[in-house]
């Protein structure tokens, strides 16, 4: 981790960029266009309580795990329907949750460089690949996600590689919902970027 720091208490370093950057606890700077302020406070938040929600997934999904481990190695009855339900509950997960990862900035990236240029340059650097490539991206990805999704809908879709063949448009709604997600905080992203190249700080 570098020890460069942008103020007096705040360090550089991998895990610690995102917090700089504001969220659904921070108080963001009077200098900021107010409804700037209540877009990026609206979202976060929003982005917050989802990723807090889905986070409960991980509940039917241990127990799923457990339940298979003893039915299988105590009573020799192994379940058709825990491996499904563990990995569709996942996928959900993973979908349901990126825009919370977004926004604490959980997601890899390849930040060597990138956490030693100056707040205004970062700000740049953010603003225009979230222009020109993150928000194309993702609404292409919310079209074809939509299309996916009501297709799975409306055939009432079910896994054919299970022989519990569960119903699978859940886990493509997810993708869509997911996507939208990921693009709604893709606008608070921006808004702090555009603060961040003009302010010479991060919203926090």
């Amino acid at each position: 981790m570098a020890g460069n720091e942008t103020d007096d208490t705040i360090p550089i370093g991998d895990e610690l960029l995102a917090e700089r950057r504001g969220g659904p606890g921070s108080r963001m700077p009077d200098d900021m266009h107010p409804a700037a302020r209540s877009i990026i406070h609206g979202i976060d938040t929003m982005s917050e309580w989802v990723g807090r929600i889905v986070a409960l997934l991980v509940v039917p999904i241990m127990f799923a795990m457990v339940y298979e481990v003893i039915a299988r190695k105590f009573f020799v009855a192994p379940t058709l329907w825990a491996f499904d339900i563990s990995r569709m509950l996942y996928g959900m997960s993973f979908m349901l949750g990126a825009a919370y990862a977004l926004m604490h900035g959980l997601h890899i990236r390849a930040d060597f460089l990138y956490r030693n240029f100056e707040v205004k340059t970062q700000g740049r650097v953010d603003l225009v690949l979230y222009i020109v490539l993150f928000m194309p991206a993702m609404i292409f990805l919310l079209i074809a996600g939509y299309d996916f999704a009501l297709k799975s809908v409306m055939q009432g879709e079910r896994a054919g590689d299970s022989t519990w063949a569960p119903v699978v448009w859940p886990v493509k709604v997810s993708l869509a919902v997911g996507v939208a997600l990921l693009l709604v905080q893709g606008v608070s992203e921006i808004l702090k970027s555009w603060y961040a190249a003009t302010r010479g700080r991060w919203p926090s």
